[in-house]
């Protein structure tokens, strides 16, 4: 929605340029006013925005409407990548006055009727700012949360598009020339949460012995049936900075061993807490608590009905999920006081100098120099144990064409771009 979005030298204030005779589907057209309201949004309590964090960073008393179309937004500290905020899903412009009771945007589908558990209806939006689209009148999205219900909906015909295919349906999908996979490599990934500040995970031998004890090359054969890459324990799989040449972790249940011993560590009956909200999210914590014998350490794995009560921070050891990021962006959220940073409690302060150092670098090479080194820390000393990336699996009708390759970001049908489905006869 922006024609411009665009820094000082420093950094720390940006411009904000929106196109002109884009129109809400109430009929307004956006103006500068809207994405003041946005951000106002987003940061008041009251709202509960699950990106407040993200925009903390921005010295509100100096936002600004330049002109009808135009914002200066001031930030407390300079942050060169402040615009890859917005591309976050939960970071949509809305119309001054907004109301959740009554969806209102400008994306290319209307909302007509939504009802919680069963479906959602979308109109076309006639109105739409890109000349042409979107391809089709309308878009029910019906919710089939059982697997098999899922493909059978698909090859029946009663629904055009699944997403979350399992991994073991591929090959029975991909053996119907009716059907499609739409197999996207995303930098999606399914961490084990340790919580440094809760015994025994305060102790950074006792994390570096847990991230010994999983077999990853498990994990992408059995979680996952090869459809993703092996992690190692740093985020921010596809940012240009992500570190290549730290030494793959290996399953290697003796060093874990000599290391919980060197701690002095005694370690207790571990319970692995997870829920079914993610691929891998149940097979992860059983590869481990099998691996994890060698080690001489037990892991009980537990689904909690009050899984997400407390958290973050509430648990001690337990399974989480995370679309793609970029670096600074995951960084920030994860650890550096960010939302989510309670989850594991890691806090490094050379580590975070570093992140602030990349924030305030313009110079792409020297920025990604800067990541490379803050995740050599996060890899020897971090809270996550992360063993893989996993390939986002949708299926459709051969004849729904317009999804592309798939989106890195790990969110559904290449990043959910409806508006440029079309079908074949």
């Amino acid at each position: 929605l922006a024609d411009s979005f665009t820094p000082n030298k420093a950094g720390n204030v940006w411009t904000v340029r929106v196109k002109k005779g884009v129109k809400f589907h109430n009929g307004r057209t956006l103006t500068a006013d809207d994405v003041i309201f946005t951000i106002q949004r987003i940061l008041n309590p009251a709202t509960k925005a699950i990106r407040a964090g993200s925009l903390s960073g921005i010295d509100t008393a100096k936002l600004k409407k330049v002109d009808a179309y135009t914002v200066s937004i001031t930030l407390k500290t300079a942050n060169v990548t402040f615009d890859e905020l917005f591309s976050d899903y939960a970071m949509g412009i809305v119309p001054v006055g907004y109301n959740p009771a009554s969806p209102v945007g400008t994306g290319p589908f209307k909302f007509k009727s939504f009802t919680p558990g069963v479906k959602s209806v979308y109109t076309k939006n006639t109105s739409y700012w890109r000349t042409g689209e979107p391809f089709v009148d309308s878009v029910e999205i019906i919710s089939l949360p059982d697997e098999t219900a899922r493909v059978n909906a698909l090859k029946s015909g009663q629904v055009d598009v699944i997403t979350d295919l399992p991994n073991s349906q591929v090959s029975t999908v991909r053996a119907d020339k009716k059907l499609a996979v739409l197999n996207a490599k995303t930098g999606a990934y399914v961490p084990i949460a340790m919580n440094c500040l809760k015994g025994p995970f305060t102790d950074v031998r006792v994390r570096q012995a847990f991230r010994l004890m999983i077999d990853r090359e498990a994990v992408v054969k059995q979680a996952y049936s090869g459809f993703a890459q092996m992690g190692n324990d740093v985020i921010g799989r596809y940012d240009e900075g992500y570190n290549t040449k730290l030494k793959q972790r290996d399953y290697d249940p003796e060093r874990a061993k000599s290391l919980i011993k060197a701690s002095g560590v005694t370690i207790p009956e571990m319970e692995l807490k997870t829920t079914d909200e993610a691929s891998g999210m149940l097979t992860i914590p059983q590869i481990f608590a099998l691996n994890a014998k060698q080690a001489g350490v037990n892991v009980k794995v537990t689904q909690p009905s009050d899984f997400w009560t407390g958290w973050p921070g509430a648990s001690v050891f337990a399974m989480d999920y995370y679309i793609n990021r970029t670096y600074l962006q995951g960084a920030t959220l994860v650890y550096c006081g960010g939302d989510y940073s309670k989850e594991t409690g890691w806090s490094n302060a050379k580590f975070e100098g570093l992140i602030a150092q990349a924030l305030k670098t313009s110079n792409k090479a020297l920025r990604n120099e800067i990541i490379a080194d803050a995740q050599e820390i996060e890899y020897n000393e971090g809270g996550y144990i992360v063993t893989s990336f996993y390939n986002k699996l949708d299926a459709h009708s051969a004849k729904v064409t317009g999804f592309g390759a798939g989106h890195p970001s790990g969110n559904s049908l290449n990043n959910f771009t409806l508006r440029s489905v079309g079908f074949t006869a």
